[in-house]
């Protein structure tokens, strides 16, 4: 656990007002696809209101979010534009999973990309799956499930002693024809179950970034 490190932010007036690299990230992926004020941004990512406003100001004052007049919520400026467009390269598609993986918890996937030309870099160097575990612990998860995308397009554990069959043998149902056109090699599943939906959300956001190291650090840098 000494290698996770939370990057936080605290507000002005103390440490109340704090919120992680996961809360930030997320919330510009949500308002990129839905653009929201402050009270709904506050319940999608568990935050308290003073924690909330915290990161609104802080992405305006770093050029990632613009607040238009009226009801329309905040905006990605074109900084955020450009940041989510990055971050994008590497995960190609999030949402909720209704397949229960883990029994009584709430459910939600990443799907990645480790295609050098995709993420334009010379060569992609993985985390394993016991260090994204540790990371989505340590930001709300309470476990996760870390899949590849074999050359035959089909989904295995990075193990190949292990089939998944073995443990979820009803796995390949709705969600994997749902994610069909992003089944080729290069591409991985983390799916991140967690006692609610928007932790689970958060968690599975920031451990995906970190499944390539080159590529948190340049997260990090730009906010």
């Amino acid at each position: 656990m000494s290698e996770v490190v939370h990057w936080i932010k605290t507000g002005e007036r103390g440490a109340r007002a704090e919120f992680t690299d996961s809360d930030l990230v997320t919330a510009l992926l949500l308002i990129k696809e839905n653009p929201m004020g402050r009270y709904k941004l506050q319940t999608e990512l568990k935050l308290s209101d003073s924690s909330t406003k915290s990161l609104l100001n802080y992405c305006k004052k770093k050029g990632l979010l613009e607040a238009k007049a009226g009801r329309s919520g905040h905006n990605l400026a074109k900084k955020g534009k450009e940041f989510v467009n990055q971050i994008t390269k590497l995960i190609l598609k999030h949402d909720k999973c209704d397949q229960e993986v883990f029994p009584a918890k709430q459910h939600y996937f990443v799907l990645l990309t480790t295609d050098e030309k995709n993420l334009e870099q010379n060569e992609v160097i993985i985390k394993p799956s016991w260090k994204l575990r540790d990371i989505a612990i340590s930001y709300g998860g309470d476990a996760i499930l870390f899949l590849e995308v074999n050359s035959d397009g089909k989904i295995q554990f990075p193990e190949e002693d292990i089939k998944i069959e073995n443990y979820f043998p009803e796995f390949e149902t709705e969600f994997i024809i749902d994610i069909e056109e992003y089944l080729q090699p290069k591409n991985y599943i983390l799916i991140v179950g967690a006692t609610k939906l928007e932790m689970a959300r958060k968690s599975a956001i920031i451990s995906g970034l970190n499944l390539v190291e080159k590529f948190i650090e340049y997260v990090h840098q730009e906010i």
